[in-house]
């Protein structure tokens, strides 16, 4: 691309503020990228560049420009990605997100069968929250994910969603909380620090037809929010914190040292697979059915 190389020069003889050393990275002669250089200063009608007699400096045009060339460029390997995984996507390969409980209980081995099944194709997972594995997936980023079914989407989120089994929401603590031996009261949990594993973010609150809700009952509450089930778990070994999770995870998280104190079977979950309208991957139905035939060994 044209435009390209006239960036690369620009952003080349920016960063080294010296033509010289600018045309030797580039493995161009020095007249040459002086010639490009005065061609782009006389596009643009403005000069880019002051002359020094040591080299180089960017003018307030340079400085603009280079705002401008800097974001070009990174857009154009944006695209440049963006084909080549479209290209490997339609040899197989096949992107999936997940929750750290899902891999543990039964994604895993998933993919485990499909690699099996499937030895030459590429694959991509990617680890996250509801909210941000539904707006990856409304923008093509992973072609399926597994999570908790989101109430009152956006009408612009074009997802279909496959019930795969229900959970409840339990409390989890270490093993030396002072909830973890007693009788636990729903009470005596809110005087605890709340800890949020991989809480919903604003920026992916698109997805939702009015927002992410506002709690009002937290404003007092001490609240940790950590984007990693592992490091979560060594929250609540440090801290007296409380983590509300899925009860299916109970039997996993016992190993890491952590126990249910509560489980709420009023408020129930529904957990699948969420998958964009209208698209039909022979790779994505396969894995699909690999993840309900392995989600029996847990529910």
């Amino acid at each position: 691309m044209a435009i390209n190389k006239s960036l690369k020069y620009f952003l080349a003889v920016a960063k080294h503020g010296n033509i010289k050393r600018a045309s030797d990275e580039l493995f161009i002669s020095q007249p040459s990228l002086t010639s490009a250089i005065k061609k782009l200063e006389s596009e643009m009608g403005a000069p880019l560049f002051n002359r020094l007699s040591k080299g180089v400096e960017l003018t307030p045009y340079g400085h603009k420009f280079r705002a401008f060339a800097q974001e070009q460029q990174e857009q154009y390997f944006s695209l440049k990605h963006q084909f080549n995984d479209m290209q490997q996507r339609q040899f197989g390969k096949i992107k999936i997100g997940t929750g750290e409980v899902w891999w543990e209980r039964f994604v895993r081995q998933s993919v485990e069968d499909y690699q099996s099944l499937n030895p030459a194709n590429s694959f991509h997972l990617e680890f996250g929250n509801n909210l941000s594995l539904l707006s990856h997936l409304t923008r093509g980023d992973i072609d399926l994910f597994i999570g908790h079914e989101v109430l009152e989407l956006s009408e612009d989120c074009r997802v279909a969603f496959h019930p795969l089994f229900q959970d409840y929401e339990a409390i989890y603590v270490s093993q030396q909380h002072p909830l973890a031996t007693t009788p636990t009261d729903v009470k005596q949990i809110d005087q605890y620090p709340l800890l949020r594993v991989t809480p919903n973010h604003p920026r992916h609150q698109s997805v939702l037809s009015n927002g992410l809700p506002h709690d009002s009952s937290l404003e007092e509450r001490v609240v940790y929010d950590v984007d990693s089930v592992l490091a979560s778990i060594d929250m609540l070994h440090m801290t007296q914190a409380v983590m509300p999770y899925s009860h299916r995870a109970e039997q996993w998280l016992a190993g890491l040292g952590l126990t249910a104190c509560h489980i709420d079977k009023n408020k129930v979950g529904n957990i699948g697979i969420y998958t964009k309208l209208g698209e039909h991957k022979h790779s994505v139905h396969e894995l699909m059915y690999l993840f309900k035939q392995n989600v029996e060994s847990i529910v």
